[in-house]
């Protein structure tokens, strides 16, 4: 089986894709698979088998949904260790989940909303950050959202994550269409944003589609092949921190497997071309 490298690209693990996963060869354009353990950690039966035969043809990446991080109640511990529990069965080195809340005192919310970037809360999310990774002995990679709310007198979003992961020993999962969306609907740089983070910190990168409504507003809805503008954000992301295992979201409108395939190669080929012609050429230039 095929391990997952800095040059690996991946697709989330969908439910109109598992059965054609089962019955067909190793695709020769996915070196890995994503999946949300909350969805498959209780499943027994015919689905758990399904996923004992994929996770022998594909490495997993574990991708989080209820952890909440960033909420104000008591941490779900019994939840992390099911978890932990999971990562161990089907050996999976990567869990990564958002940098968000989902919970208040009456229990999820069922969306993912984000943190006041605030420098006070930085020692309360590092403290829980430090737990998670006690329990389920691996760093966890966390991510950036898209939001569409500002509460005011925050810190840049670079630099908070960028302090987190610094003191939580964390990793990072950087989503570069939630940098492009952020960056537009809330008017900052999405250079400058990438080039605050750490490099040594990033696990992987996420990539995916997004919608234009009214007045030019982004909404992140990962039903729609990845635009121009943001494979430009991705190459220049590559240049910056190098090349990491790269996963295609498509959440909504999800085309066939091979079709979803094909668009993977060929966004990873674009963005692995250029930052290689990049490097070349700085290479070069260093050498004359």
């Amino acid at each position: 089986m095929r391990t997952i490298t800095n040059t690996s690209k991946g697709i989330g693990l969908r439910s109109e894709h598992v059965d054609l996963l089962c019955q067909l060869p190793e695709h020769p354009d996915i070196d890995f698979l994503e999946l949300a353990p909350e969805n498959w950690m209780n499943m027994g039966g015919l689905k758990r088998e399904q996923l004992q035969e994929i996770a022998k043809r594909y490495p997993l990446v574990a991708h989080g949904l209820s952890l909440s991080i960033g909420d104000c109640q008591p941490l779900n511990e019994s939840f992390v260790r099911e978890v932990a529990r999971f990562l161990d069965e089907l050996n999976i080195d990567i869990y990564s989940e958002h940098l968000s809340f989902s919970r208040d005192h009456q229990g999820y919310l069922h969306e993912l909303l984000p943190i006041p970037r605030h420098k006070e809360n930085i020692p309360y999310l590092v403290e829980r950050i430090k737990r998670v990774q006690d329990i389920i002995q691996r760093p966890i990679a966390l991510e950036n959202i898209s939001y569409y709310h500002n509460y005011g007198d925050e810190m840049p979003e670079g630099e908070f994550i960028a302090e987190i992961s610094e003191r939580s020993g964390c990793e990072l999962l950087i989503d570069i269409n939630n940098v492009f969306v952020n960056s537009r609907n809330h008017r900052y740089c999405p250079y400058d944003m990438i080039n605050t983070l750490p490099s040594d910190a990033i696990r992987y990168y996420h990539i995916a589609g997004h919608l234009k409504e009214q007045d030019n507003f982004l909404l992140d809805t990962h039903g729609k092949p990845v635009p121009s503008e943001v494979v430009d954000l991705a190459r220049y992301t590559y240049s910056v921190h190098g090349s990491k295992p790269l996963l295609l979201e498509r959440d909504h409108n999800v085309p066939p497997l091979l079709a979803l395939a094909e668009e993977l190669r060929g966004v990873h080929d674009d963005i692995l071309d250029f930052s290689q012609t990049i490097t070349t050429l700085c290479e070069e230039v260093l050498n004359d």
